[in-house]
């Protein structure tokens, strides 16, 4: 299996070839709408709109079947993408300015979170990030957004990696839980729904308790000139989806809209349909909506604050955008 850094080494390269192609070999299109869409979203609190979307028929007038997943991971986002095998997913939002920047023909649809990271820690004097100096620190998504974020926080704090903290990676939310459950960290940052199945977990089974430390969201202020809220992800789209069903990427943003709206005001009925996609149960996916900060506004009215959020993630290593802010056309 092709490893992280091979993979990120010939990322160009396949890019490339895939934007000189003509058409995605996956794409069905029957003659007014298309037979089949498939879309994605990772384990965290947009999935639950993406489930309530899933589970209607409001697009039924543009595709004639839709089916919704949830990935692990960013490295299958960015496989997923590359192969051609996928046209629609909610992404950590520089992911999508990175594969843009490389040649792949994907563009911005919207952002669904302003933020929605959090230290959780087993010490409940932890309740500022000078706490934070001198701990080890659990951390999923090694050099993906949450680490990123973190990070920068943190250092605009005048705390450096290595040297005021230590961080341990997990591969995936729900590992970070589990490290944080067993005491192998003290503190942990985690996503919501995430979080609160830790708080939850820790309570139920062990009788332990987990508090919710800092929300990074909050934090980001120190670094946004004040602002805390943040691009966190948003639906990234194919530009052959784009191209060849305008009116079908229009309508989902529509539905993102819509769903966002009853989700904030169907805690449990969304938490219900969402347990299966996300492998949750219902009761934590419920508590967990009001800490995830759900929107859905378009990329192309909020470019100012896609744009600043890319310019402060590559002040420490530009190559996490593709070493540029990307094109006026990438938000649509």
């Amino acid at each position: 299996m092709t490893n992280r850094r091979k993979f990120l080494t010939h990322l160009s390269a396949s890019a490339a070839a895939l934007a000189a192609s003509n058409a995605l070999p996956n794409m069905a299109f029957a003659a007014d709408k298309l037979a089949a869409l498939n879309f994605y979203g990772p384990p965290v609190g947009p999935s639950v709109t993406l489930s309530h979307i899933a589970k209607g028929n409001s697009l039924a007038a543009y595709v004639d079947n839709i089916n919704f997943k949830v990935y692990k991971n960013p490295d299958v986002l960015r496989v997923g993408f590359v192969s051609g095998d996928w046209q629609l997913a909610v992404t950590p939002s520089y992911v999508a300015a990175n594969l843009a920047n490389k040649g792949l023909p994907v563009k911005m649809l919207n952002i669904m979170t302003w933020g929605m990271l959090y230290v959780m820690s087993l010490d409940e004097n932890v309740t500022k990030i000078e706490d934070l100096k001198g701990e080890k620190i659990g951390m999923f998504f090694k050099n993906d957004m949450p680490d990123l974020v973190f990070n920068k926080v943190m250092k605009a704090n005048g705390l450096n990696r290595d040297v005021d903290y230590e961080l341990h990676y997990a591969s995936t939310p729900m590992e970070a839980v589990q490290m944080l459950i067993s005491g192998r960290v003290k503190h942990t940052v985690l996503p919501e729904p995430a979080a609160t199945a830790a708080m939850v977990q820790a309570k139920k089974m062990f009788n332990k308790d987990i508090y919710r430390a800092i929300s990074l969201k909050d934090e980001w202020a120190i670094v946004n000139d004040g602002n805390g809220r943040f691009p966190m992800a948003g639906v990234m789209v194919h530009e052959d989806l784009l191209n060849a069903q305008p009116e079908l990427v229009d309508a989902f943003h529509q539905q993102c809209v819509t769903a966002t709206d009853w989700v904030r005001n169907n805690h449990a009925e969304a938490a219900k349909q969402a347990m299966d996609d996300l492998g949750m149960g219902a009761p934590i996916i419920q508590k967990s909506i009001p800490n995830t900060h759900l929107t859905a506004e378009r990329a192309k009215d909020i470019k100012g604050e896609l744009a600043r959020f890319y310019e402060l993630l590559a002040e420490e290593n530009p190559k996490i955008i593709g070493g540029k802010l990307p094109a006026d056309d990438f938000y649509i």
